[in-house]
């Protein structure tokens, strides 16, 4: 499971995590960008015309592949549980910056889950009438994020990890572990 927060400033909120919380460090990657256009062009791919085309790293927001999609990330673990933490930096991430508040560490933005087959959680959510209010590749990670802030107050992720990915997830794991 993954609990997924969004701030202003991601050095203080995982420096909030290490000191107030006590987690291990957490592991930062600034300016992760996922923005592409429909030709691939920010990656090198091929020519699409449909978002289900594109190969390697995308996001769609809204149904439209984002050009610009720019974000800070923290990751940290406590116990078996994963802690995100996401700075909206720019383009298409106002599905992340309408959740901040001022002058905190960080406000509690999704419930993350991980599912064996993404196809499978998208065709249930689509059976259900919804649609992914954001989904994409990034790596090895398969993700979309179902919007129930009027019935839950919060967003849903669900996630398809591939085998580095969820050994990535299982070091972090490991790390907060060996925590005396």
């Amino acid at each position: 499971m993954q609990l997924g927060y969004v701030t202003e400033d991601i050095d203080v909120a995982a420096a909030f995590l290490e000191t107030s919380l006590g987690t291990v460090e957490c592991v930062k990657s600034y300016r992760s960008s996922l923005g592409r256009t429909l030709d691939g062009a920010a990656h090198g791919s091929p020519p699409a015309t449909d978002p289900r085309a594109l190969e390697g790293s995308f996001v769609v927001v809204d149904g439209a592949v984002a050009e610009e999609w720019v974000i800070d990330v923290a990751l940290v673990n406590a116990g078996a549980t994963n802690i995100e933490i996401i700075r909206p930096v720019g383009g298409a991430v106002d599905l992340y910056r309408g959740k901040l508040r001022a002058d905190t560490p960080a406000t509690f933005h999704h419930a993350g889950f991980r599912v064996d087959d993404f196809d499978e959680a998208s065709a249930m959510v689509a059976r259900s009438g919804r649609t992914w209010a954001q989904y994409g590749v990034s790596g090895g990670i398969r993700f979309g994020y179902l919007d129930l802030t009027a019935e839950l107050g919060h967003f849903i992720e669900v996630m398809e990890l591939d085998e580095a990915s969820a050994n990535m997830f299982a070091k972090l794991e490991m790390a907060s572990n060996s925590v005396n």
